[in-house]
């Protein structure tokens, strides 16, 4: 995905290529035993609200963009560790 990141002024006025890794820590046993959708983690809905929020972020780190995304998702997805 693109996104406005960085310090410089050069760096303020184009967008660069960013690629994120997520591990999601969470309890998978409920899922793994029904084998339903409904009791994981919705991977795609993750995937989209990272990919909507970095679009429109303008940080200058690249470590508050990486904190806000993990904010994002612990909040919004109950998920209870993500790294």
């Amino acid at each position: 995905m693109n996104a406005v990141i960085g310090v410089y002024d050069w760096e303020r006025r184009i967008t660069q290529m960013l690629s994120f890794d997520l591990e999601l820590a969470t309890d998978i046993r409920r899922a793994a035993g029904s084998d339903n959708i409904a009791d994981t983690v919705n991977y795609k809905a993750v995937a989209k609200r990272v990919l909507a929020f970095v679009a429109q972020s303008q940080f200058q780190l690249v470590e508050t963009l990486a904190e806000r995304v993990a904010e994002i998702i612990l909040q919004e997805f109950a998920v209870p560790g993500c790294g």
